[in-house]
């Protein structure tokens, strides 16, 4: 990734005063509260002056910030850290990732350098070509070719505007673009209808998704038509976001829209008619509880569906989905492995269940709903559906862990299991020392709660080193298992990593995400922070050397857990986290229907409370010692506005006098809420390793 730092000298902002601490000049910035009320409740907005992003004093600040964190970096010689884990990089396999088939051909997504190809193959034993090439500043957010393998559909981000492309996979040659057609609207997620027409999400503002529909893209012509929109449909409103569904074995198009935290609603049409004016039908509604796409095959619904509490899979027919009590069971978890997700081939059903998101099972139902365990040859963890659909024999399954590089498994329909080592990754030899266990922590409130250690196998609890733990607990989200050479790097020089499954998440179902939203967050704090002491009760980590690593929602976790026991922590970096959602509605695209949910919202008496208690900014107390504290943020984040880590840094910065603490705000000029990761964290543990 490249870096553009602004050079400017230390020089104070105007009417402005700066502050000594640990050797770095910290620009002080005035404090601007704005007082509010809201509800009979007023609080302040505090460095409200950092939302004016055009202010000139706000601009000279960040730049100082650039300024600030580029000479950290240089002083500390993070070249010769980085220079060290790209040895342990290029051990390994080329990096490829994102397979995808379809009848006739085989699509890989590699990095080459600071790019990103697109290459297919007709067989797995020619060569590969490559088809599509994309840098930093043209990002791809999917690919996703036809059923032929002749053509494929591009999401592309691109001087922020987004759109879509179709290309020819023999030619390269571009066949059809929404950018030419839909002006300043803006373009998501898209399916292919037949060999020339594509559906598509549409929304009439770029700056939020509101109001969203459907549109037929005519590939032969280039017309593009609004197929569905909101006002059709019984019930919608705007904050519901329209999505296609097509399953390719069948005429049925599907509008489906999530409707509270994961059900959804559903509107059925029959391909035959989207050239004329489709009629759509409503087949599932919330109170249905259908989880996640639903899947036909000759004539038959595969769907999850809630009952008593517990995610399971179920067949029915189109007419019957509102009817649970016709369902036939296909499979239900028991109490330690739930199912994580499902996926139909052209004879089989699959399933994938988790204990704590962590260790999974893979099933497979045949066509006379029997039940097949599936055995590997090594324990399975972090297991996911990469390539299957309902017209494809094979089935690719992607398997990630804490200490193993990916692991790509082919499987047929005769449930032959083989792993491709063409694009399955080699492990450094560096990382074998490795071991995971998982334990169970004892929050305030006595409940169990689930933390991967990661560790040498030879670690000396007689002589603990520098431990980092790692929470998010948010949206329903579980951290699964996955592999990062800089985390083990770390480990392997005899260092602790560990990941706490804290409330918030689905590691142990549905009430595990509900159980900590709104007013009941701070448990998702709290287990953080218990697990966070189990590390130091255990000797997993020296008494003042853990740190604590966050990202996106998760900055809620770990801010508030910062608030409450800033003693508890040496060093702590945020990557995009979110740390004064408080203010996050007053920004121009704010996901209503997602945080609302989630968080609470100033709108009314109950949400606003719910916010004053889970906001980091809000919360800070100019009286306490944080600890060193790096936040790496996207100047162009979608999601996160950039004054958003711009107020947590400046407060820790104003009151850091003589406190001896590092206080850095990393803005990417070039990155939205989606950074480079390995970058990311390279630069975390840099840190970290400075700091603990």
């Amino acid at each position: 990734m490249k870096y553009y730092f602004t050079t400017i000298l230390l020089l104070a902002l105007t009417s402005c005063t700066s502050q000594k601490s640990n050797s770095i000049d910290y620009p002080y910035l005035k404090n601007s509260k704005k007082g509010v009320n809201e509800h009979g409740i007023e609080y302040s907005n505090i460095f409200s002056n950092l939302e004016d992003v055009e202010n000139p004093n706000t601009k000279k600040w960040f730049a100082i910030q650039d300024s600030l964190v580029h000479d950290y970096y240089s002083s500390n010689l993070i070249q010769e850290y980085k220079e060290s884990l790209d040895y342990i990089n290029n051990t390994t396999n080329p990096d490829y990732y994102w397979l995808k088939n379809s009848d006739n051909a085989y699509y890989y997504w590699a990095d080459n350098d600071s790019t990103q190809v697109l290459y297919s193959r007709s067989k797995l034993t020619n060569e590969l070509k490559a088809i599509y090439s994309a840098t930093y500043d043209n990002t791809v957010h999917f690919y996703k070719p036809n059923k032929e393998g002749t053509k494929f559909i591009l999401f592309i981000s691109d001087d922020n505007a987004d759109y879509l492309r179709v290309m020819d996979v023999n030619t390269q040659e571009v066949l059809f673009e929404t950018s030419k057609a839909m002006n300043t609207q803006q373009v998501s997620y898209a399916v292919w209808a037949n060999e020339k027409q594509i559906v598509f999400t549409g929304w009439p503002n770029p700056d939020n998704s509101k109001n969203s529909y459907l549109a037929l893209g005519d590939i032969s012509t280039g017309s593009i038509r609004k197929i569905l929109t909101g006002d059709q449909l019984p019930g919608h409103n705007e904050e519901h976001f329209i999505r296609p569904n097509i399953n390719y074995n069948s005429d049925i198009l599907q509008a489906l829209m999530i409707s509270g935290s994961e059900s959804y609603k559903g509107y059925n049409t029959s391909l035959k008619t989207i050239d004329k004016n489709p009629k759509w039908e409503q087949v599932m509604s919330e109170k249905d509880s259908v989880l996640y796409y639903p899947n036909e095959r000759n004539g038959n619904m595969y769907f999850l569906r809630y009952k008593n509490g517990k995610k399971t899979l179920v067949k029915t027919t189109v007419d019957k989905i509102s009817k649970p009590e016709e369902d036939i069971i296909l499979f239900e978890p028991n109490q330690d492995y739930l199912i994580t997700s499902y996926a139909v081939s052209m004879d089989n059903v699959y399933v994938i269940t988790s204990k704590y998101g962590i260790e999974h099972k893979l099933y497979a139902i045949d066509k006379s709903n029997n039940i097949q365990l599936l055995k590997l040859d090594y324990p399975i963890t972090g297991l996911r559906f990469y390539t299957i659909d309902t017209w494809l024999s094979t089935v690719t399954l992607l398997q990630s862990s804490w200490k193993e590089n990916y692991v790509f498994i082919d499987l047929d329909d005769s449930l032959n299991v083989k792993i491709n080592e063409e694009v399955t990754r080699n492990t450094p030899l560096e990382f074998k020392n490795i071991k995971t266990e998982i334990v169970e922590v004892n929050s305030f409130d006595e409940t169990k709660v689930p933390m991967t250690i990661i560790k040498p196998m030879d670690y000396d609890k007689d002589k603990p080193k520098k431990a980092i733990i790692t929470a998010y607990g948010a949206y329903g989200i579980p951290i699964e298992p996955y592999y990062s050479s800089a985390i083990l790097d770390f480990v392997r020089k005899g260092n602790v990593f560990a990941i706490a499954h804290v409330r918030g998440g689905s590691e142990k179902g549905l009430s595990w995400y509900t159980d900590a939203i709104k007013t009941n967050k701070y448990r998702s704090w709290k287990d953080l922070l218990a697990c966070s002491q189990f590390l130091k009760n255990s000797s997993y980590a020296a008494p003042d050397r853990l740190g604590i690593y966050f990202s996106s929602a998760g900055g809620i976790t770990a801010g508030m857990a910062i608030n409450e026991n800033p003693q508890m922590f040496k060093a702590a970096v945020g990557e995009v986290p979110l740390l004064n959602p408080l203010r996050l509605s007053y920004q121009k695209n704010y996901n209503a229907s997602d945080n609302d949910y989630e968080f609470g919202t100033a709108s009314t008496l109950e949400g606003l409370k719910s916010l004053l208690a889970l906001d980091p900014v809000y919360n800070l107390k100019p009286k306490e010692k944080y600890p060193n504290t790096l936040i790496i943020n996207g100047a162009l984040d979608e999601l996160i506005p950039t004054y958003d880590a711009g107020k947590y840094i400046a407060f820790l910065q104003n009151h850091s006098i003589k406190n001896g603490r590092i206080y850095l705000l990393d803005m990417i000029k070039d990155k939205g809420h989606v950074l480079d990761t390995d970058t990311a964290i390279e630069k975390a543990l840099f840190f970290f390793n400075n700091e603990l």
